[in-house]
């Protein structure tokens, strides 16, 4: 399963997430301060390069 970093763009808070975790953040927002969170708050660890 892929791993994603979330940073959120408002707080700052950041931890490596799964895919699943990643579609929870993206439909309920930052678990640290509620803000609405969109595709561009995760990075594909995964991905070369990186």
């Amino acid at each position: 399963m892929a791993d994603f970093r979330f940073t959120c763009p408002d707080c700052g808070a950041n931890a490596v997430v799964d895919a699943g975790v990643r579609e929870r953040l993206l439909a309920v927002g930052c678990p640290v301060c509620g803000r609405p969170v969109g595709g561009a708050a995760f990075v594909d660890e995964t991905s070369p390069g990186q």
